[in-house]
Order: structure tokens, then C-alpha cells, then sequence
């Protein structure tokens, strides 16, 4: 698994939540005006745990409602963005940085490979 594919699968996690929850294989899901099959890897099913277990060791209220409202309830960056006292770019730094964390799970969880994280480009 590399950052991009788990950036991928949160962008419709509020959609799929249900079906890794229910130990699915796969869903459909509209995307784009198309159906599409999604089948899940099998480090998606430590998802719906690790999101919970960041926003329970989380102090800061403010993190806890953008993740709340962008990742589990799937609402977009712009209608998050004008419901919290936050710039623009303090919202997005907050996503990155929960992303950072989340995907720092996956890698002491053993789902990441060396190989993986030196694949990723820095200038990207």
C-alpha cells in the first residue's frame, strides 16, 4: 500500500464504511456518474480503527469535528472549510497531518514495504 491509494480509499470512506465494517470484499459505489466495483485490500479493514483511535488521542476538539465532518460524514473541503474558525491552509494542514499519522499506523502495522515508502517521491 503507498499514501496515494489510502488518499484515494478516504476520499470515499464515508461511502464504503458500512461495507469494511460488514467484512465485505467489495462495493459499488457512484463515482463520476458511473457505478464502480472497489474491492478492499486487506489493510483497509484497520481503517474504520485507526481513524477512531486518532481521534480518541486527539486533545484538540477543533481536529476531531474537520475529521469527523470531511473523512466520516464525507462531506467536501469547501462546506468543512466554512464551518470551522480556520484558514484555508491550517484546514489543509490538518488533513495532511492526519493523513501523515494515519499512514504512520499502516507502516508500524507492517502493511507498508521499505520499498514503498523510497518509491514515493519527495518533489511530488
Amino acid at each position: 500500500m503507498d499514501k496515494a491509494e489510502l488518499k484515494n480509499f478516504l476520499l470515499i470512506y464515508d461511502k464504503i464504511k458500512d461495507a469494511i465494517e460488514a467484512g465485505k470484499e467489495y462495493a459499488y459505489i457512484r463515482r463520476c456518474n458511473r457505478k464502480q466495483k472497489f474491492m478492499f485490500p486487506e489493510w483497509l479493514y484497520k481503517l474504520p480503527g485507526y481513524i477512531e483511535d486518532i481521534i480518541i488521542s486527539e486533545d484538540d476538539p477543533l481536529f476531531t469535528y474537520i475529521i469527523r465532518e470531511s473523512v466520516i460524514s464525507g462531506k467536501t473541503d469547501k462546506q468543512t472549510l466554512t464551518e470551522v474558525p480556520l484558514s484555508e491552509s491550517s484546514y489543509y494542514r490538518y488533513k495532511r497531518k492526519f493523513e501523515n499519522k494515519l499512514y504512520g499506523l499502516f507502516i508500524v502495522a507492517g502493511y507498508v514495504t521499505r520499498e514503498e515508502i523510497l518509491r514515493a517521491k519527495i518533489a511530488d
